[in-house]
């Protein structure tokens, strides 16, 4: 065999692709998790603009699962490498950024420790002003939105392995 044949190549192309199912579905699962926390939040408290989020996850996760399509495609060509760094990136910006760093771990995380810490109610809504936020007093949706936290940190790991150089 020559060296830098599709052959020799195979084995790290199968690993990328790997890479980029494993990326593509813990999105997917916080955008979907995400989805059915804010829907829900919206039927309990009475919030329809809270649905505007399933929006965002859906319009996200085609984004990203379109990248990762082209990327897992040809990996080694100009344009699954662009998509391979798009797909990172919006990875990154939406799913662990925005919905587990801002929504997951802002927005309940430590929501909760500081009300269940005592944190009294007057700080509580400065720092959670209602109608946006909601004292915890619901196990379903307090749960989903930690819930947030991990599916987050898992697409984090996926995609950072993603991003790694392959190895030989």
């Amino acid at each position: 065999m020559t060296t830098g044949t599709t052959t020799d190549l195979q084995p790290a192309i199968d690993r990328a692709r790997s890479r980029s199912l494993a990326a593509g579905l813990s999105s997917a699962a916080v955008m979907l998790l995400t989805s059915l926390h804010h829907a829900y939040g919206a039927a309990i408290y009475r919030t329809p603009w809270r649905l505007h989020v399933v929006h965002v996850a859906v319009l996200a996760t085609l984004f990203i699962s379109g990248a990762l399509i082209a990327f897992a495609r040809d990996p080694r060509s100009k344009l699954g490498r662009a998509s391979l760094w798009i797909a990172v990136l919006g990875i990154a910006a939406i799913p662990v950024a925005l919905i587990g760093a801002v929504e997951g771990a802002y927005n309940h995380l430590l929501k909760n420790i500081l009300y269940f810490a005592g944190l009294p109610l007057s700080a509580m809504a400065r720092l959670y002003p209602p109608p946006a936020y909601e004292l915890p007093n619901d196990f379903l949706f307090e749960a989903s939105g930690l819930l947030q936290v991990p599916l987050a940190a898992l697409a984090a790991h996926y995609a950072y392995r993603l991003a790694r150089p392959p190895r030989p």
